[in-house]
């Protein structure tokens, strides 16, 4: 064979290996360089990647947002460009946002869902129509209390925790869009925080990654989502105190 073409020797536990990842495996190469068609779909991945980050909630979304009579604020980012570039914009929403869902939410109650379009939106297209029923009916099964979803333009995982303090909720709920991969632009994670507050770290948060079509499937992750919401409330902790709590 010649040493600027090498390919891996095929066999049944490499072919079994491509089927199970989505990963690049066994692809080999072109001298020093992966073969046109490895070459070819990595740039497609990564333009799907690069357009899922760039992405805002489409029409559609916005319009199921309004039938379900969901809440929708923005953080103090301006635009998409201006939510990438400076994060902490992203982190928070205004005092005048603030007022305005203390007037028009319910308080006090154990969960407050935020919906954040993150760093892919498409994440949210994807999954939340999916995802959203089944965590409401498995609050409602479980006695666990939660005020109206609000959804949140070039939010990031720290603006639940602001609005979920203010409306004093003991717990907040992120479905948020992750940074996309080169193989899942579309991936949503969950973050779970019991009593957050402006004092919330990183290591109190509890997260629930890689919901998407071939990751774990949004309706079975709403299940689980709910089932540690409980487990969370009754503990009275999340994050690593939790994690601790099994060990």
């Amino acid at each position: 064979m010649s040493r600027w073409r090498t390919q891996p020797r095929e066999n049944q536990a490499l072919a079994d290996l491509r089927l199970s990842t989505p990963a690049r495996v066994g692809i080999g190469r072109a001298g020093l360089r992966p073969g046109t068609q490895s070459w070819l779909k990595f740039r497609q991945d990564h333009a799907m990647a690069k357009d899922a980050v760039d992405s805002e909630f489409s029409e559609s979304l916005l319009g199921y947002v309004r039938e379900q009579n969901f809440e929708l604020v923005q953080t103090n980012a301006s635009s998409k460009l201006d939510f990438i570039a400076y994060p902490p914009k992203g982190k928070q929403t205004n005092l005048d946002t603030l007022k305005k869902l203390k007037s028009t939410c319910a308080s006090n109650l154990d969960v407050q869902i935020v919906i954040c379009d993150g760093l892919s939106s498409q994440a949210i297209e994807d999954n939340l129509r999916d995802i959203l029923p089944m965590i409401i009916d498995g609050f409602k099964l479980e006695g666990i209390s939660h005020g109206v979803p609000i959804v949140v333009k070039y939010g990031r995982v720290a603006v639940a925790d602001q609005i979920s303090h203010a409306l004093g909720m003991r717990l907040a709920l992120n479905l948020i869009g992750e940074r996309p991969g080169l193989s899942t632009p579309g991936s949503m994670s969950a973050y779970l925080t019991y009593n957050p507050s402006p004092e919330t770290i990183s290591s109190d948060r509890t997260v629930v990654s890689n919901i998407h079509a071939l990751g774990t499937l949004p309706v079975e992750a709403g299940a689980h989502i709910v089932q540690l919401a409980k487990r969370i409330l009754t503990l009275k902790m999340s994050g690593v105190k939790l994690q601790q709590s099994v060990n």
